[in-house]
């Protein structure tokens, strides 16, 4: 299982200073801790900015490089332009995670972002959304992957380098339960649908937010599980949470995808 850490994303308030103010400091530090804390993956995520986003992505892609050189990047805006900028300054070819693209711009993803990944040979994310939001039917939800894959693929990226996100809604929202079952039925889909087959992506962070602090590494790590089970490639997490990094660390060893060792049960 890949890890993704979501702990440089703009949601997060102290992030979104830091970026506004060009705090240098305080990126580094986040980006220097998640590295220690095992990360493969930083998801440089400026989310819905618009204006500035091209130099304030590449200004974070700098950051994070300054002192987490080794760890692959996702690149995750508003817009392609600003995906690209950020994508040409990464060291290490990133992942595209088009996310907010798919959201806002869907058009971008077709004419731009799957162009761009299929020339530079990158990975790319594709979230199952049609509008502003996933289908509640699981079906449907399954069927939107479907659709973005086999444009992914007919615009020359294999399957081997395409994830695909059932996109997790807060459990807290509206219909949120009905999402987060419709999100594991999803998964079950996916495995039934493409040959060969594509990789997942799941952003388990987000399912807990708006939940008392102290009670969201429990709904996450319990949902964590539960996708796991069903063969989930990819997880966006809180990566300085130790428990679910040691959920983590089980997970892979009981999959059979690391040697295991009783000190993977220990909070580190």
């Amino acid at each position: 299982m890949l890890i993704v850490s979501d702990n440089l994303n703009v949601a997060h308030r102290h992030v979104a200073k830091a970026l506004a103010d060009r705090d240098a400091g305080s990126i580094r530090e986040i980006a220097h801790n998640v590295s220690l804390a095992g990360a493969d993956v930083i998801d440089v995520n400026v989310g819905p900015i618009t204006l500035g986003a091209d130099e304030a992505i590449v200004w974070m892609v700098d950051q994070i490089q300054t002192v987490a050189p080794d760890v692959q990047l996702s690149i995750d805006g508003l817009t392609a332009d600003a995906i690209i900028a950020g994508a040409e300054r990464a060291s290490r070819k990133p992942i595209i995670n088009a996310y907010y693209v798919q959201s806002a711009r869907p058009e971008d993803l077709k004419g731009a972002l799957i162009p761009y990944a299929a020339e530079k040979g990158l990975e790319i994310m594709l979230p199952a959304i049609v509008g502003s939001g996933p289908p509640l039917d699981p079906d449907e939800r399954a069927g939107q992957a479907q659709t973005m894959v086999e444009m992914a693929m007919a615009g020359g990226i294999p399957a081997d380098r395409l994830y695909v996100d059932p996109v997790i809604v807060h459990l807290g929202s509206g219909n949120g339960q009905d999402h987060a079952a419709a999100v594991l039925e999803t998964m079950r889909l996916l495995t039934t649908i493409f040959d060969p087959p594509v990789k997942t992506i799941a952003g388990v962070e987000y399912l807990s937010q708006g939940a008392p602090p102290q009670l969201r590494s429990a709904i996450n790590r319990v949902y964590l599980a539960m996708l796991s089970a069903l063969g989930l490639s990819a997880a966006i997490v809180d990566v300085m949470d130790s428990s679910t990094m040691r959920d983590i660390r089980l997970i892979k060893g009981l999959r059979n995808e690391s040697l295991y060792s009783v000190s993977d049960a220990e909070l580190k």
